[in-house]
Formats: structure tokens, C-alpha cells, sequence
């Protein structure tokens, strides 16, 4: 184990000097460091890794997934806005009523007065930017729920940001801000909408506001929910939609009701082609009862959508159908949903809510998580294409660079982790305890070769069925019992297997299939002694290979639900029955009978053909606290990157690192961090020449040139090498001239 000593420019802590700021900087103000500033000495070592059975298993969010999108923080309702370049998205702050309440008490909205905010690039990586308070903008709210966020450029050059929220199912409130991130301000203080609104009859709940602004800068709210006094159940009529003022915060026309069938809640609005789209969630009721419209009887608790060119006239709606199925049927929890549509980067994203982060929690209370998948829209002919939520979540739109600097904050995982918001716009993460970590994802170190070319699809071939593994976790058992599942082949024989199970907690089932070609039922359960029993299915895995997430609870408490998918459940031949990216179930009408496909996993890297890189690199990173940071591949207790102990207890400190091992290809990374009460805010890798030192001149001492010569390297813009490197002008100390040629090489650049 090494150590070394170093005296660095506080190059991250300050986001790396921009063009403007070295253009400015003179000679005099160099020597006296009047513009950088420099940290005090730290111990940089090489340490020791952090032993597996230390690192943290608290991730309530699969490492293979990219929903939730948080996955620390419950949050629903989403709406989202764009702003230089990135997708923030909003949420009702279910962590508020989690934090007020506990974990086992149902969730019922009536502490939450804030909303989250987070944002990304990418749709894979996110920051959690924290909270908007809105009680504290607008005390005289009662609640601030589902909100719908749009923006506009203003007359004095600013985009302007308008946030329309429930408060409570009394009305409508919204807040204002040239920034996502706040401040925000009050601009009526009171309800935009509400039972007393003139012209508003007959809308027993004015809430869950959807916004718009149309390709003529005209704003367009919706909202409303509960049943109207001439209402049914089919007809509520209580849904409205009404043309904002100029200023976006009043009411320029009258209210007209958009003809919503089984209307519950949730309402939307987009623009898409000319076209006034408004969506919303409908009742639990069965909808085959009635239905009069030339499109599918939508089913319960499901998105439907609606059109319109001219929304103030009630006739002129149209009836689309259903476009996004209940999380239950898509393999979650069921719940109710709130969903948004967004277009980023060209493509179409749909935005929704389960019960995904509780489960992986293990906990009762009813917290929602926002999550993402890609939509198809169709803009020619407006029609969405009817789709369900994934665990797995969209793919990365682009690679993380690790070659510039990076917040911290923008993570896809985590666990024990928690942040430090006090300036939402740069937050930080801390560690909770030892062992905690946050990864990540697709961070392009170098890319394959031909990574341009369109990518093979993967052929799926029939395969017969030998083994199923189910991996449970049981939630509450009465009694010691023995759990035996009872996956059946075509020919209907069952193949049973068991697990001894002695209360809460993880065990693991195995079936001999047998080699079996087709399958009657994918497996149902019985407990003996009579015990009641309630387990979640979390995955299968089949032929010792192929894991397939399920998320199926399973019980004995109520009927119908002491099994999985069958070949009764009413499949047209071809449907998925299960499946992931490299292993289906699909039925077979020909063979009555649920059959198995399945490809080779590719084994490595998954940019296996990328090239390692061509110069040695080495880590800095912003840390605070004392302790350990270690950086690994792939997984918490992944191969080990490197391992850099530190000990800044009371002020942010750059750190970095001799070369680190050689690296190739995109990965994710996972910051594992020793101790308690450790800050992170900011990584990069450096492209380094023979080794880096600390005094770059090699003078004994470090210089504000050596400073200066830093700031550069972490630029990409020159490499720490030989001495005399910090000083462009070889003259021993850094003058105009060097400054200059800094000035000249970054305008070039």
C-alpha cells in the first residue's frame, strides 16, 4: 500500500474552468490564485478493497433494471418538461406521506404538500434534484398532488416554467419559475380552479390537472374527476377542458366537458400533428357492459386516449381505445395509473407509476415509483400504440463519457445511499453507512468496432424445458410449512418440487421438467399443514440459464391466486406468456400447449469487440469525509477499478489516482464507499501520460501553475508527463504567455 501527497486545483468542485474564465485571468491574478482555488494536502492512497460481505444488498431496485426511476424515493404522477437538453420529470412526493407514516401503513396522500424533481440525458441515468415545497410557496394548499408541467419563452427572452397541481380534490393550484429547479413563486395566491370557479358546474372533484401548449402558443388545461349530478358510471361527465389566458394563469374561455367514458382520474393533454390528445384512466367496472365506439372494449383500470382539433366542442372528440394496460396485467402490482406522454431526442416515452420500488422493499404501505418505457406514436395518423409497462425500462439514448466531468448525483441505482439537495441544481450523494453504493450505467470507455452497424437480432430457437428454479420471497406465513410448486408438461404431469419454509424470506424452489417440449401450466402452489401463506414469485429460472423476472404474488389467503399463466388464460397463438431478452414462453394454438424458446447468452462484455483504451487513465473524484471510495465494474463486488482512502472530514477534497488497470468497451460503474457520512459530487477519468504527480514541475513544491497545468489535464486538453510539463513556456513559473497558449488551445479545440 502507497501513499503520496498532493496539493490540487479544486478542478471539480468547480466544474472545471470554462473559456471564459481563463480568457479573463491574468498574470497577477495567477500568482496570487485569485481565481483558483487550491485545497489543502490529503492522504491519496491505494488502499485495501472493501470485502464482499460488506457491501450493501439494500438496493430495492434491480441492478438488471432500469425502472423505477428512483431508487430511493417513492414518487407518482409524472409530468415532464425539457430544459437545455435535458428531461426533467416531476412527481407527487409519496416519500413525504412514507417518511410521516412508516412502511406498513397504507399510503393516503393527505401529508404530501411537495413534489420530486429529477432529470436526465439519457433516460437511463438520473438526478434526484429534490423537492419543490410546495406549501411552503403557496401555504394556503392543502395538499399538492399530480402535477403537469409545461413551458413557454417569454417576452423578456426567459423560458418560463408553469406547474399546475391538485390540491387535494378541491381545485386546481399553480406555481412559477424560470428554472425546474426553483425558485418557484405563487403568482395568484389561491386555486387557479376550484368548486367556486365562475362558469364551473357539476365537477364534483376539479383535480388532477393536465396541461398543454399548442404550435400556437395557446395554453389548454384539463382536469376533473367523480360523477356528475345527471352522470353514470359509463357517462361520470364530470372531466372538463378550458383555454388558459395569455399569462397562463387565468381562464379565457368557458369549461366544455370532453365525453369520457368510465372516466376515473388521471387527466392529460398533448399536442401531436394538429391534434388535442387527452388521456386518462378508467374505472375498475366491467366495460364490457357498454361500450359504443368502433375500437376495443378497453380493460379495467387501463389509459385510454381521445382526439380532438377543436377541444371546446364536446361532439368533436374521438375515441382512440386503450394504449397502456393496468401495471397488473403487465406483470406488477395492480394499481391505479397516472401516465404522461413525452417526445425526447425523437423518440416517444410514456411515463407511469407502480408499486415496484415497495415491492423490492418488502414493505405493505402502498408507495408508488415512477417509471419509463419507449411508446410508439404514430404523428401521421395519431394513434398510440397499445403497450404495457417493463421492468427492464428503455435503453440508454447515449454513453455516459467518463472523460468529463460528471455529477455524482447522476446514478441509475443505489443502495444506503442518500442525498444532499441544499443546492438542487448540484446535488450530492452520501453514504448511509459502510458498504453503501450507487452504479452508473453505460459508461463508454471505447467503443466497438462497427458499432454503427445495425445490431443482429437475436433468433430465438424451440427448446425443450429441463429445469425451473423459482426464486420466492415469502411476505407472511402463519405456520412452519412445506411449499411445493407443480409446473405441469403438455402431457399433464405435473413435476413438483418443494422448499422447507420455516417463516419470511428468500428460498428457491427446482422442478425436474424433464426435458419437457411443451407445458400446460407454468406452475401452481400447495402449503402443507394447512398453512396460510402469501409469496412473491420474483423470478424464474429456467434450464440453470435463463432468469425471467415475475413478480407474481402468489397466496392461499383468497382464490384465485395460487398460480401462474396456463394455457386456459386465453392466448391467441404466438403470445408471450413470459419472457425476457433472450427467453420466451409463447403459446401454441396448434399445440395447445405453452412452449419454450430460447438463444445463446453472450458471454463477457457486452461491447466485446471494443478495444482497450490506448493510454493510461487514472480516477479524481470530489470527496468528503474519511474513509474509502473504491470504483468497480458491473456490479457492487464487481472487478475492482481502483481503491483511493482519503480522510477530508470537513471540506471537499479532489482526489485521483495512479493509472488505473486497463479498460475497453462500455460498462457500468459502482462507487462503493467504506464508511458512513461520505460525500461524493463529482468523477472523471484522466487520460494520463508515464504516471501523474502531484508537483508537476517537480520542484518540491506545488505551484499555481501545477494548478493551472491540472485544470488543463482535466480539460482533456494536455497530459500530466514529464517535469517541466506544468510550465508551457519551460521559464519555471506560469505567466501571461502560458495563458495565452491555454487561451489559444481551447479556442482551437
Amino acid at each position: 500500500m502507497s501513499k503520496r501527497r498532493f496539493k490540487l486545483a479544486a478542478c471539480l468542485v468547480s466544474a472545471v474552468m470554462c473559456l471564459s474564465t481563463i480568457s479573463a485571468i491574468s498574470s497577477t491574478a495567477v500568482e496570487a490564485a485569485g481565481s483558483l482555488t487550491t485545497l489543502e494536502a490529503i492522504e491519496t492512497t491505494e488502499g485495501i478493497a472493501i470485502s464482499n460481505d460488506k457491501i450493501s444488498t439494500n438496493n430495492y431496485k434491480d441492478e438488471k433494471y432500469n425502472n423505477p426511476v428512483s431508487s430511493e424515493f417513492f414518487c407518482a404522477d409524472p409530468t415532464s418538461v425539457e430544459y437545455n437538453g435535458r428531461l426533467y420529470l416531476i412527481g407527487t412526493n409519496d416519500h413525504e406521506q412514507f417518511e410521516v407514516i412508516g412502511p406498513d401503513k397504507d399510503n393516503t396522500y393527505e401529508q404530501i404538500k411537495s413534489l420530486v424533481v429529477l432529470s436526465t440525458d439519457d433516460m437511463v441515468n438520473w438526478i434526484y434534484h429534490g423537492e419543490i415545497n410546495v406549501g411552503e410557496v403557496a401555504p394556503w394548499i392543502t395538499n399538492s398532488w399530480a402535477p403537469s408541467i409545461v413551458s413557454r419563452v417569454e417576452d423578456d427572452g426567459k423560458t418560463h416554467f408553469y406547474l399546475y397541481f391538485s390540491n387535494n380534490g378541491l381545485g386546481v393550484g399553480v406555481i412559477h419559475a424560470t428554472d425546474p429547479c426553483g425558485s418557484w413563486d405563487d403568482p395568484l395566491g389561491k386555486p387557479l380552479i376550484s368548486s367556486g370557479t365562475p362558469g364551473l358546474t357539476d365537477c364534483p372533484n376539479p383535480f388532477d390537472p393536465g396541461a398543454v401548449i399548442d404550435d400556437n402558443g395557446v395554453g389548454w388545461l384539463s382536469f376533473g374527476a367523480g360523477m356528475a349530478s345527471d352522470g353514470t358510471t359509463y357517462m361520470p361527465g364530470s372531466n372538463r377542458i378550458v383555454r388558459l389566458g395569455a399569462d397562463m394563469v387565468s381562464i379565457d374561455s368557458e369549461f366544455a366537458e370532453i365525453p369520457a367514458p368510465y372516466h376515473f382520474e388521471a387527466s392529460e393533454l398533448n399536442y401531436i400533428n394538429d391534434t388535442y390528445v387527452y388521456t386518462y384512466n378508467t374505472d375498475w367496472s366491467d366495460h364490457s357492459k357498454q361500450w359504443e365506439y368502433d375500437c376495443p372494449v378497453p380493460s379495467q383500470c387501463s389509459m385510454v386516449y381521445m382526439t380532438t382539433k377543436t377541444p371546446l366542442d364536446p361532439t368533436s372528440w374521438e375515441m382512440k381505445g386503450e394504449y397502456f394496460i393496468n401495471p397488473g396485467t403487465a406483470g406488477f402490482d395492480y394499481s391505479n395509473n397516472h401516465t404522461h406522454l413525452h417526445k425526447f431526442k425523437g423518440e416517444y416515452y410514456i411515463f407511469y407509476h407502480t408499486l415496484m420500488l415497495k415491492r423490492g422493499m418488502g414493505i405493505t404501505g402502498s408507495y408508488r415509483s415512477m417509471n419509463v418505457d419507449k411508446i410508439n406514436v404514430d404523428e401521421e395518423t395519431v394513434t398510440i400504440e397499445k403497450t404495457g409497462g417493463t421492468k427492464k425500462g428503455p435503453d440508454s439514448i447515449s454513453s455516459i463519457n467518463p472523460f468529463t466531468v460528471n455529477p455524482a448525483a447522476e446514478l441509475n441505482n443505489t443502495a444506503d445511499i442518500s442525498f444532499d439537495t441544499s443546492n438542487m441544481a448540484e446535488p450530492s450523494v452520501v453514504s448511509d453507512q459502510e458498504g453503501a453504493w450507487f452504479s452508473v450505467r453505460d459508461v463508454e470507455f471505447t467503443a466497438s468496432e462497427g458499432s454503427d452497424e445495425a445490431e443482429t437480432p437475436v433468433h430465438l430457437e424451440k427448446t425443450a424445458v429441463d429445469t425451473i428454479q423459482y426464486n420466492i420471497t415469502v411476505l407472511s406465513v402463519d405456520k412452519d410449512t412445506i411449499i411445493s410448486m407443480y409446473p405441469s408438461t403438455k402431457a399433464g404431469v405435473d413435476c413438483v418440487g418443494s422448499a422447507d419454509v420455516t417463516g419470511t424470506g428468500k428460498y428457491t424452489i427446482t422442478c425436474d421438467m424433464g426435458g419437457a417440449e411443451g407445458l400446460m401450466n407454468m406452475g401452481f402452489f400447495k402449503a402443507s399443514n394447512d398453512a396460510l401463506i402469501t409469496f412473491i414469485i420474483d423470478s424464474m429460472t429456467v434450464n440453470g440459464t435463463y432468469e425471467i423476472d415475475l413478480s407474481a404474488e402468489l397466496t392461499n389467503t383468497r382464490e384465485w391466486a395460487d398460480g401462474l399463466r396456463n394455457i386456459w388464460n386465453g392466448y391467441s397463438d404466438g403470445d408471450l406468456v413470459y419472457g425476457t431478452d433472450y427467453a420466451e414462453f409463447r403459446y401454441s394454438k396448434s399445440n395447445d400447449a405453452i412452449e419454450f424458446y430460447a438463444a445463446e447468452i453472450p458471454s463477457g462484455n457486452t461491447t466485446g469487440n471494443a478495444p482497450l483504451l490506448s493510454a493510461p487513465v487514472a480516477f479524481c473524484g470530489t470527496v468528503k469525509g474519511t474513509g474509502r471510495v473504491e470504483v468497480r465494474l458491473d456490479s457492487p463486488t464487481g472487478t475492482l477499478l481502483t481503491s483511493i482512502d482519503f480522510n477530508s472530514p470537513s471540506a471537499y477534497q479532489t482526489i485521483f489516482n495512479n493509472e488505473v488497470a486497463a479498460i475497453g468497451g462500455t460498462h457500468d460503474l459502482y462507487f462503493v464507499f467504506s464508511d458512513s457520512n461520505i460525500s461524493m459530487n463529482a468523477w472523471t477519468f484522466a487520460v494520463t501520460g508515464e504516471t501523474i504527480r502531484g508537483d508537476v514541475n517537480a520542484d518540491g513544491a506545488f505551484s499555481i501553475a501545477d494548478a493551472v497545468m491540472m485544470q488543463k489535464y482535466l480539460l482533456g486538453l494536455g497530459s500530466l508527463t514529464a517535469p517541466g510539463a506544468g510550465d508551457l513556456c519551460t521559464d519555471s513559473h506560469l505567466n501571461i504567455f502560458d495563458l495565452a497558449q491555454m487561451k489559444h488551445e481551447l479556442s482551437s479545440k
